[in-house]
C-alpha cells in the first residue's frame, strides 16, 4: 500500500475496474486494530485502493497506529458510528466505498468479491455479507451462524414481498459512492443501532441491494459478552423490524431491555418472593385441576367465584402486608442483631402537636423521621424546617394521602409524590430519599413507579393504630413496648391525613412512656437511614 499516509487511487476507467475506499470508524480500538488493518492489506484486489480511518474521538493510540500501517486518518467529534461513517465517505475518493468495524477482520478474497458484484450487477447499489465470531465460544459462533442465515431469509421475504430495503451489516458492507451521495448519506442524527438499515431503505430510489450469504468477516464478541446473547438479538431485531416498518431506529428505551429486566429482578429479588412465588405456582395448578376435573359440569360457576376469591385475596393481601416483598422490595425492620430501633411519625406537620414531639425527642435527645404529607408541608413549612435542623429525617408521606393513591395510573402516582417532594424541598431545602405510601397499600405498579422516582419505601413491623380517637396512651405504650424488636420501625402519627389540629394528646401522652422504658432496654433510638447502614445498606 506505499509508505505514504495517503494512498492515492486514480479514477478507473471504462474499462477498468472501479476504484475502492475501505472505511473504518474506530473508538478507542487500539487493540483490534492492527488485526483489521492486515486483513485489509492481504486483500487479493487487483487494483489500487485507499484505507480511511475514522478517528472517533479517541483517547488512547488508535489514530497512532492507523498512520503506521500506512492508512489516512480523519478526525470526527461526534460519537457514533453514523457520523464517523459519513465522515469517512466525504473524503473518501473510490467509486465503491466498503465499511468494516475496527473490531473486525475481512477475508483476502472480501474487495475483489465486493467489487465483482458491483460489475456483474450494475443496477446493485448496495451489497452486505454476514459476520461470525473469532472470539467467542463454540455455542456463540454457531448462534451468530444461525442467526446471520436466518436474517438473509426474513430479508428475503421483505424485499420480494413486501418491496423493503435489504438488510445491511454494519461491519461488513459496500456502497457505490454515486448512490450514497444521491440519497444524502447517513442519518447522523442516529446515536446508535440502525443507521446501516436506514440507509437501506433511502437506497432503494438508488437502485438494487444484495446479499453475499458467503462473505463472511469475523468480528469481535465483546458486546455480546457485555450485554449477553438475549439482549444483542434483543437489540438486532427489534431495530431491524422499527427501521423496516416506521423508518426510526430502536427506541433508548427499549435499547437492552432483557439486561435492564434481567437488572431489575436481581435487584428486587428475595427469597421471600421465591417461596411465595412457589406456593402460588402450585395454587395454580390446584385451580386448573379443578377446572378440568369431572366434577366441573356441576359446580362451574362456584370454582370460578373461588378463584376470583382467591385471586383478590392474594392481590390485597401484598398489598398492605408492610413486610412483603411480592410487589418490590421494602424496609420493614432493621437488622435484628442490633439493638437500634427507628421511631416514625405519619401525617404531619400538625400543629401544636408536632412541635411537641419535637420537644420531647429533644428532651430524651433522640432523632426521628418523619414521613410528611405535602399538603401539610405548605401549611406549616417551619415546622418542616425545624424538623430537619434539629437533625431529624424527612420522608414523602404523599401530597394528599389518598388511600387510592395505589390504584391510580403511574403518571398520576408520581405527580402525586413529585408534588410532595417539591413541597418538602421548598420548605426545608431538602430532598426526600424515603417514601411510605399512604396506609402502607401498594400494588405493582406504584412500587415500580416509586423505584423509578429514586425512593426508598419505608414499611413498618410495628404499628400501634395511636391514630384513633378512642385509642388511650396505656393501649398505645403496651402495643409499642409489648412487640418491639431490635431492627424495629416504629410508626406514630402526629397528626391525621390533612386536617388541621387534629388532636393527638393521646400519643403525646404514651411518648415518653414508650422512650423511657426501650432505652432502659438498651435500644438506640435512630433515624431510617441510620437503620440501613446498621443492616448493611447504603445510607439514604
Amino acid at each position: 500500500m506505499g509508505d505514504s499516509n495517503t494512498v492515492q487511487v486514480p479514477m478507473a476507467s471504462s474499462k477498468g475496474p472501479p476504484s475502492v475506499s475501505v472505511v473504518i470508524p474506530a473508538y478507542n480500538e487500539e487493540k483490534y486494530l492492527p488485526l483489521c488493518l492486515e486483513s485489509i492489506k492481504k486483500q487479493d484486489y487487483a487494483a489500487e485502493y485507499e484505507v480511511i480511518v475514522v478517528d472517533n474521538a479517541s483517547t488512547d493510540n488508535t489514530a497512532k497506529i492507523a498512520l503506521d500501517w500506512g492508512a489516512k486518518v480523519v478526525y470526527e467529534s461526534k460519537r457514533s458510528p453514523a457520523c464517523a461513517r459519513q465522515r469517512g465517505a466525504e473524503v473518501a475518493t473510490g467509486e465503491v466505498i466498503a465499511f468494516i468495524d475496527a473490531d473486525t477482520q475481512a477475508p483476502p478474497c472480501w474487495l475483489s468479491a465486493i467489487v465483482s458484484r458491483f460489475v456483474q450487477e450494475p443496477k446493485t447499489v448496495v451489497i452486505s455479507g454476514p459476520y461470525a465470531y473469532f472470539d467467542a465460544g463454540s455455542i456463540a459462533r454457531i448462534a451468530s451462524y444461525i442467526g446471520n442465515f436466518i436474517s438473509i431469509i426474513i430479508d428475503q421475504v421483505f424485499r420480494k414481498v413486501l418491496n423493503k430495503g435489504s438488510a445491511v451489516w454494519g461491519s461488513n458492507f459496500a456502497v457505490r459512492r454515486s448512490a450514497l451521495l444521491e440519497v444524502g448519506g447517513f442519518d447522523t442524527s442516529i446515536r446508535f443501532y440502525g443507521e446501516e438499515y436506514e440507509l437501506s431503505l433511502r437506497l432503494r430510489i438508488a437502485g438494487k441491494g444484495g446479499i453475499i450469504p458467503r462473505l463472511f468477516v469475523l468480528t469481535s464478541a465483546r458486546r455480546l459478552k457485555r450485554i449477553g446473547v438475549v439482549t444483542l438479538y434483543w437489540n438486532w431485531v427489534v431495530d431491524y423490524f422499527s427501521v423496516l416498518f416506521w423508518y426510526e431506529p430502536i427506541s433508548e428505551r427499549l435499547e437492552d431491555l432483557p439486561a435492564k429486566a434481567w437488572q431489575t429482578v436481581v435487584a428486587s429479588f428475595s427469597w421471600q418472593r421465591a417461596k411465595v412465588s412457589l406456593w402460588y405456582v402450585a395454587l395454580l395448578f390446584v385451580l386448573l385441576w379443578l377446572h378440568i376435573g369431572p366434577a366441573i359440569e356441576a359446580v362451574g360457576r362456584a370454582i370460578y367465584v373461588f378463584d376470583i376469591g382467591v385471586l383478590s385475596t392474594l392481590f390485597a393481601y401484598h398489598g398492605i402486608n408492610p413486610r412483603s416483598w411480592f410487589y418490590g422490595k421494602v424496609l420493614s425492620n432493621g437488622n435484628r442483631n442490633h439493638s437500634r430501633i427507628a421511631l416514625t411519625f405519619d401525617d404531619g406537620p400538625n400543629e401544636p402537636y408536632t412541635s411537641q414531639v419535637l420537644s420531647i425527642l429533644e428532651q430524651y435527645k433522640i432523632k426521628a423521621t418523619f414521613f410528611i404529607i405535602g399538603q401539610n408541608a405548605r401549611r406549616y413549612p417551619d415546622i418542616c424546617r425545624r424538623i430537619v435542623t434539629a437533625g431529624n429525617v424527612i420522608g414523602n408521606h404523599s401530597y394528599h394521602h389518598r388511600k387510592s393513591l395505589c390504584l391510580r395510573r403511574g403518571k398520576a402516582i408520581a405527580r402525586e409524590i413529585e408534588l410532595a417532594h417539591q413541597a418538602i424541598y421548598d420548605s426545608t431545602g431538602f430532598e426526600p430519599k424515603l417514601f411510605r405510601p399512604p396506609h402502607g397499600f401498594r400494588t405493582p405498579w406504584l412500587m415500580r413507579t416509586v423505584r423509578h422516582l429514586g425512593y426508598t419505601v419505608v414499611t413498618w413491623d410495628n404499628m400501634t393504630g395511636d391514630w384513633k380517637a378512642d385509642k388511650s396512651g396505656e393501649e398505645i405504650v403496651q402495643a409499642i413496648v409489648q412487640r418491639v424488636k431490635p431492627g424495629s420501625v416504629i410508626v406514630l402519627h402526629d397528626g391525621r391525613d390533612s386536617r388541621p389540629s387534629y388532636d393527638r394528646s393521646q400519643m403525646l401522652q404514651a411518648l415518653p412512656l414508650v422512650i423511657e422504658p426501650l432505652k432502659k432496654r438498651g435500644f438506640d433510638f435512630v433515624t431510617i437511614p441510620e437503620l440501613l447502614e446498621s443492616d448493611g445498606e447504603p445510607s439514604v
